[in-house]
C-alpha cells in the first residue's frame, strides 16, 4: 500500500495539471489559438530557461560520468533505426509513416521529466535531466526531420537538419549554461533570482497548456496508427530499454531519467513539426499526442510502481 500511495503522489500532480488545462479549455478560459501561442512561448522561453537554470546550478562533478549520456545517445538512435525498419511494414500510408515513427521515439522528456522528478525527489538536484537533454533534444529534432521528410516524399536536406538543431532553444540554453558552468561564471543575485523564478513556472504552465491543447477530433480514421504509436511509445520501448538500463546499473534519478525518456507521452512539438512538413499527416501527429498523454497516466503509474517495489527508484 505504501508503494501504491507513493506512486500516486509521484504521477498524479503532473497529470492533474494536464487535466486542469483540459477543464479550462472546456470552460472556455483557454482556446486553441491561445494554447498554440503559449506552446510557442513555453518552447522558446520557459522550458529553455528551466533547462538553463538546472545546468547552470549543477554540480560540476555530475558532468564527469558519461555513461548516462552515452546510453541516451545509443538507445534513442537504436530505437529510431528499428522504427524506420518496422513501421513501414505496419503502416502503409506514407504520409503517416514518419508521423508514427516520431510519435514513438520522441517524448515529453524535459517538461514531464522535470515534473515527475521534482515530485519523486523533492529538493534534489535536477541537473541530470537537464544535462541529458543536451543529447536527447538534438537527436529528437534531427531524427524527426529525417523521418518526416523521407516518408513525405521529400529528399532530406542535411543543411536544414543542422540548422534546426543549432537553432533549437533547448540546445542554445544548454550550451550557454554548460559554458558558464565550466567557466565558473556566476550572475549577480538579482539576475540569478529572476532566472530561478522564470524557471519555476515552466513545468506548471507547460503542462496546463498541454492539457488545454488536447482535442479528440478525427479519431476514427486513425485507429491502427494510434494503436501502433501508443503501444510502441508507452509499452514496447520502455520494456525494451529499461531492463538493459537496470542491468547496466542505473538507479534512482538516472533510472527515472531513462524511464521518462522511453515511457513519457509524445510531445506537442511533434505535432508542430508535422504541420510544417508538406505531405505529413499533422492531424495524426496531434492525435498521437492526445492518446499517448491520456494513456501514459496508467503506463507510467505501472512502471513506477514496479520499479519502486523492486527498490530501483
Amino acid at each position: 500500500m505504501d508503494t501504491f500511495v507513493t506512486t500516486l503522489n509521484i504521477v498524479l500532480p503532473s497529470f492533474l495539471l494536464i487535466l486542469l488545462g483540459l477543464l479550462l479549455r472546456l470552460a472556455g478560459v483557454l482556446d486553441q489559438p491561445g494554447c498554440d501561442k503559449m506552446n510557442t512561448f513555453c518552447f522558446h522561453v520557459l522550458v529553455p530557461t528551466m533547462v538553463f537554470y538546472n545546468i547552470y546550478t549543477a554540480d560540476v562533478e555530475s558532468l564527469t560520468d558519461p555513461r548516462l549520456l552515452l546510453f541516451c545517445l545509443a538507445s534513442v538512435t537504436g530505437a529510431f533505426l528499428l522504427l524506420m525498419l518496422l513501421v513501414p511494414r505496419l503502416v502503409k500510408d506514407r504520409s503517416r509513416v514518419g508521423v508514427v515513427i516520431q510519435g514513438v521515439f520522441r517524448s515529453s522528456f524535459v517538461v514531464l521529466g522535470m515534473g515527475l522528478a521534482s515530485s519523486m525527489y523533492p529538493g534534489r538536484d535536477m541537473s541530470i535531466i537537464a544535462i541529458a537533454s543536451t543529447v536527447v533534444a538534438p537527436l529528437f529534432n534531427a531524427y524527426a526531420v529525417v523521418a518526416l521528410e523521407v516518408f513525405s516524399q521529400q529528399r532530406p536536406d542535411p543543411g536544414k537538419i543542422v540548422r534546426d538543431v543549432v537553432r533549437n532553444p533547448l540546445i542554445i540554453a544548454s550550451v550557454l549554461a554548460l559554458a558558464l558552468l565550466l567557466a565558473g561564471v556566476r550572475f549577480p543575485a538579482v539576475i540569478d533570482t529572476t532566472i530561478k523564478n522564470i524557471s519555476g513556472t515552466a513545468t506548471t504552465v507547460s503542462l496546463i497548456i498541454l492539457g488545454g491543447g488536447l482535442t479528440f477530433q478525427g479519431i476514427g480514421s486513425y485507429k491502427k496508427e494510434l494503436a501502433v504509436a501508443t503501444a510502441g511509445k508507452l509499452v514496447l520501448l520502455p520494456m525494451l530499454f529499461l531492463p538493459l538500463a537496470v542491468w547496466m546499473g542505473f538507479r534512482e534519478m538516472e533510472l527515472l531519467c531513462l524511464l521518462i525518456l522511453f515511457a513519457s507521452p509524445s510531445t506537442v512539438t511533434a505535432s508542430i513539426m508535422a504541420r510544417n512538413t508538406p505531405g505529413a499527416d499533422w492531424q495524426l501527429a496531434s492525435q498521437i499526442v492526445v492518446f499517448s498523454t491520456c494513456l501514459s497516466v496508467v503506463s507510467l503509474f505501472g512502471f513506477i510502481y514496479v520499479l519502486l517495489g523492486m527498490g530501483l527508484l
